[in-house]
């Protein structure tokens, strides 16, 4: 238990990071662009004359957080006892198969999307096209990019023979407060009642 907790407290910040970073993007716009103007995320991204590009290299940056995170958990926490070889079959399918569906939500998304609409182009200001091709045509997903993330997520885990499933939980809960609360009308709301409206002098 000494170990455990330390691990999964730290595992939740870290994971967090990544989520609250969007969540400024979405609710605060405007303030992230005059951030980004003033090189508060440093000297390249301040030199970036696309702002939804200057997300996306940031939004790459922080998955450092998240992708360590998973390692070290899958290699450290769950592995030392357990190898890749004796995962059950239909349980080494059931990881491959959300693996796949997960990754092809991802790639779908950014296809209809492009880069600019994955990245919040909409909320910076950029004329960003509507669509209803795959997969926003299918109604019971709401998010397809995020519940793809989470599908990797645990896809990679089951395929991994993982004997811990503390991350994927984590991830879940991340995401999902991502697509209720945190980018979300209902958290830009809440949130702005509390800290004040998108103005970049408050910055």
């Amino acid at each position: 238990m000494t170990f455990e907790l330390p691990f999964i407290v730290n595992a939740f910040v870290l994971l967090g990071i990544e989520r609250i970073l969007y969540s400024f993007w979405f609710i605060y716009p405007q303030c992230f662009i005059s951030a980004v103007r003033q090189g508060t995320f440093g000297e390249e991204l301040r030199k970036e004359p696309l702002v939804w590009k200057a997300a996306q290299k940031l939004g790459v940056k922080v998955k450092v957080f998240q992708f360590s995170v998973i390692a070290y958990d899958l290699i450290v926490q769950c592995l030392l006892d357990r190898s890749i070889l004796k995962v059950e079959p239909p349980v080494l399918l059931l990881g491959i198969l959300l693996i796949v569906i997960g990754q092809g939500l991802n790639i779908a998304v950014f296809n209809a999307l492009g880069g600019i609409g994955v990245y919040y182009g909409y909320e910076f200001g950029y004329s960003v096209k509507m669509v209803s091709c795959f997969p926003y045509n299918v109604s019971w997903i709401s998010d397809p990019q995020y519940i793809g993330v989470i599908m990797t997520v645990w896809g990679i885990y089951l395929v991994s023979g993982a004997t811990s499933f503390s991350v994927p939980l984590l991830e879940t809960f991340w995401y999902a407060m991502s697509m209720k609360v945190l980018e979300h009308s209902r958290g830009r709301k809440f949130v702005r009642s509390i800290y004040g409206e998108d103005n970049p002098k408050t910055v």
